[in-house]
């Protein structure tokens, strides 16, 4: 379609479509309607986008000793919370920064990254609660989150037939 042309429908009356479509609309047309990304990996690449900003965002609050402190629902000092969950928080920015940018571009390894995220979560919380780091609750709480969490994400990445076909696809690039 070439600007300024309408789409095929009412000649007129008040169809939005009866106007001319900007090269902008036009676009966004294109966008939406040949892209093969599945609809909830696109909320997810923004979403990845604004969790990384959020991340690193409550590592700055948490310097400047700015708002609660808290670890798996529990209130700590900030000197714990900078000590036990800021390089957990600090990884997973960058990881969810990592998975932003994979989906966006389109990349098969995105999917990689998002089981690594979960299991990063796990292998944390177990050896911190293996070295008596943090609280019996806390510790299982997060092993159970990331559990369950990853053990959807690899449902919907690898056995859900439409995105696993998506990223077979990407892989074969």
């Amino acid at each position: 379609m070439v600007a300024g042309e309408r789409l095929i429908g009412r000649e007129r009356g008040g169809c939005a479509f009866s106007k001319p479509v900007s090269p902008r609309d036009q676009f966004l047309i294109i966008l939406v309607t040949k892209s093969r990304q599945p609809f909830l990996i696109r909320i997810l690449a923004w979403f990845a986008a604004l969790a990384s900003v959020g991340m690193y965002l409550s590592i700055v609050l948490a310097i400047l000793d700015i708002g609660p402190h808290i670890i798996g629902g529990e209130r700590v000092t900030r000197e714990e919370w900078l000590r036990i969950a800021a390089p957990l928080v600090a990884a997973i920015g960058v990881l969810m920064a990592c998975i932003s940018y994979g989906f966006a571009t389109e990349k098969a390894w995105s999917r990689h990254v998002v089981i690594a995220m979960f299991a990063l979560i796990v292998v944390y919380a177990s050896i911190l609660g293996a070295l008596n780091l943090i609280h019996r609750a806390i510790m299982w709480r997060a092993i159970i989150n990331g559990t369950l969490f990853g053990g959807a994400s690899v449902w919907y990445f690898y056995f859900k037939p439409n995105v696993a076909a998506y990223f077979r696809e990407l892989a074969n690039r």
